[in-house]
């Protein structure tokens, strides 16, 4: 799945917003389909590959620890 990533959002964050996981695995997969991608945080807005899973949780909103 294609999603746009924005500015400032956590790689985690925008993981567990569209599978409802977050795991070493599904990150390393994520780097894998974005080579594009470097470090923890999007910079700008940036178009993504989100990796299959295959477990799906229903997840309304993802809140940062801050908020």
């Amino acid at each position: 799945m294609k999603v746009t990533a924005h500015k400032g959002d956590l790689i985690t964050d925008v993981l567990f917003k569209h599978t409802g996981q977050d795991d070493d695995q599904l990150e390393a997969d994520f780097y894998q389909l974005n080579p594009h991608v470097r470090g923890d945080f999007f910079m700008e807005e940036t178009m993504v590959t989100i990796p299959e899973v295959s477990f799906k949780q229903n997840i309304k909103e993802v809140n940062r620890s801050w908020d």
